[in-house]
């Protein structure tokens, strides 16, 4: 491990890695794809490190999903819950998309802080440059998603972790407002309310360990299964 840390650690991320480390046992292994990723297991936490590229700001970002989960604040896990338990949606959301979900949610907060050490925004996910919509995957979603009054799940799917994607993505040479306008052509009950989840969730504090985002996501779970109600998906 130490062999990665000489690398991995400079003046910006130091004090939070000493910090995290007081809290959580963090092992870092090589990882077998060409990306960082964490898995978290308890208080017991591997960082998984690209070999070839020991880059301090791609540390910093596993670094800053481990901040965003203390004081069990791990949206993504309770929106997973609330989800699994909800008879109606568990069906509409692949585990894929609730652990996109998360992820972009967990992108939001962290942005801020990651740009505030001073590292530059193009390391901050490893598909920066790729924009996250184009005009062939939205043709190819309005032509799936609503056909003889049945939704297609996958379509819907798609819908929403694309909507996430977008609103998360960290490059500002993308402007993606003629896609939110393609998918509330598709579906504009959907898109509102997945809109006012997100603009709910970008008032929430995360540095704040009295507020709560329990409400937010109860009132997101209960937007999407009165707009699944008397649909067909399939």
């Amino acid at each position: 491990m130490e062999k990665y840390l000489q690398k991995l650690i400079d003046d910006k991320n130091k004090e939070l890695w000493e910090d995290l480390n007081k809290e959580f046992i963090i092992n870092l292994d090589p990882s077998f794809e060409p990306n960082y990723l964490t898995n978290f297991k308890n208080n017991s936490i591997t960082i998984y490190i690209y070999e070839n590229e020991l880059n301090p700001a791609s540390l910093t970002h596993e670094l800053l999903h481990i901040l965003m989960k203390k004081n069990n604040k791990n949206v993504g896990k309770h929106l997973n819950e609330k989800i699994t338990n909800n008879n109606s949606l568990h069906y509409i959301f692949s585990i894929p998309l609730r652990d996109h979900i998360g992820n972009c949610l967990e992108h939001n907060k962290m942005l801020p802080i990651y740009l505030s050490f001073g590292y530059d925004r193009k390391y901050f996910i490893s598909d920066y440059t790729e924009k996250k919509m184009n005009n062939d995957l939205l043709n190819n979603l309005k032509k799936r998603y609503f056909v003889n009054k049945i939704y297609d799940r996958e379509a819907v799917d798609f819908f929403i972790g694309k909507f996430f994607a977008m609103k998360a993505c960290p490059n500002p040479r993308f402007d993606y407002r003629k896609y939110y306008e393609g998918l509330k052509n598709i579906d504009k009950k959907l898109f509102h309310l997945l809109n006012e989840f997100w603009e709910d969730w970008t008032t929430f504090d995360i540095n704040d360990i009295d507020d709560d985002y329990e409400e937010i996501l109860d009132l997101f779970v209960e937007d999407l299964t009165k707009w699944q109600s008397n649909k067909i998906v399939i």
